[in-house]
């Protein structure tokens, strides 16, 4: 199964999955069935997981499927987002050295990951 997308994009997107249930990476090995040093891999940023084992953790932390894409590429967005901003010693304001193109993606990333992750929850407290 080919994996696309950028190992390191999919470094924060898998911690966040863990996080979201508060779980050590023992806790997600056992819970999904993938084992904890793949996860690790992931963690990492050595590996981009397989589609079906994207479905796998998505399914075992409770996010819909239809969210992983939309964290990941907002993830993405930020870490381009940073790459623009100085490394310097003093805390840069926010937004400095950003195009306004790079800026615009960014709030339009968070703002399509913020609806879709409210509607997700409007329907679930529904049910």
């Amino acid at each position: 199964m080919a994996r696309e997308g950028d190992p390191e994009d999919w470094a924060p997107t898998i911690t966040l999955l863990r996080a979201l249930r508060g779980w050590t990476k023992t806790q997600l090995a056992e819970a999904s069935g993938i084992d904890k040093s793949q996860i690790s891999r992931y963690e990492l940023g050595k590996e981009v997981p397989s589609r079906r084992t994207q479905e796998r953790l998505a399914a075992t932390v409770g996010l819909p499927l239809f969210l992983l894409e939309p964290v990941t590429a907002f993830i993405r967005r930020l870490r381009e987002a940073m790459a623009g901003q100085s490394r310097s010693a003093t805390m840069p304001i926010a937004g400095a050295g950003l195009s306004a193109e790079t800026k615009r993606a960014v709030l339009e990333s968070l703002d399509r990951a913020t609806g879709q992750a409210r509607a997700e929850l409007k329907l679930r407290a529904r049910t």
